[in-house]
């Protein structure tokens, strides 16, 4: 006698769409890094983090393309 297999179909799981983050992100969470800095959000003890994070963040962005180099200020000829 064979045996009779029965399937049950598994209840279908929504998959969510893994979390990420954008270029667009990125920028925006660097200009929160600006405005914090410039309202004294940071302590001392805490800003060569802070700075060294901001600066790999920026550098990374342009890097992108995401956002353009600062200008080099041009030297003005004082007299």
């Amino acid at each position: 006698m064979a045996k009779k297999e029965t399937q049950t179909a598994a209840p279908a799981v929504e998959q969510q769409p893994a979390p990420g983050l954008t270029l667009q992100d990125l920028v925006l969470v660097a200009q929160i890094i600006q405005l914090t800095s410039q309202r004294g959000a940071f302590k001392a003890e805490e800003l060569e983090q802070v700075g060294g994070l901001y600066n790999k963040l920026v550098a990374f962005l342009q890097s992108t393309g995401a956002i353009s180099p600062a200008p080099a200020p041009t030297p003005t000829e004082e007299k």
